[in-house]
């Protein structure tokens, strides 16, 4: 099988602010693209460039689900979207909201970084 880049193919992802603010990704997996243009957009927004963009409604109202079980990603996640927008523009939301935000911020931390590379020098470098 031919490798994407080999066929002068890109993967873009299609991840948000959101999903990234707490974390709700898959490292390596739905994470992984070679670009990614709604990245920094919140879910509203995203859906606001849908509209602007005419996505059929059933698939702008669709709730979200990962695919992996019947629980919509805001049931598996404990929080909504709206709740995650809002403290991203804001720094608040509902208490208990704005608590399961900052935990899954905090504990998903490693999947925003970059993984770490061992250095030494060498004589020839790679770029």
């Amino acid at each position: 099988m031919e490798l994407l880049g080999s066929l002068g193919y890109l993967v873009i992802g299609t991840g948000n602010l959101c999903e990234r603010m707490v974390g709700y990704t898959t490292k390596w997996g739905d994470s992984s693209s070679d670009f990614n243009p709604i990245g920094n957009f919140t879910v509203e927004e995203v859906l606001e460039i849908g509209r602007y963009l005419k996505v059929p409604d059933k698939i702008i109202n669709k709730p979200p689900n990962d695919g992996l079980g019947s629980l919509t990603d805001e049931e598996k996640m404990g929080v909504t979207y709206s709740q995650i927008s809002e403290y991203i523009e804001t720094g608040k939301t509902e208490e208990n909201a704005m608590k399961i935000i900052e935990r899954l911020n905090k504990s998903t931390k490693h999947k925003r970084k970059e993984v770490p590379i061992y250095t030494f020098e060498r004589k020839i470098t790679v770029d």
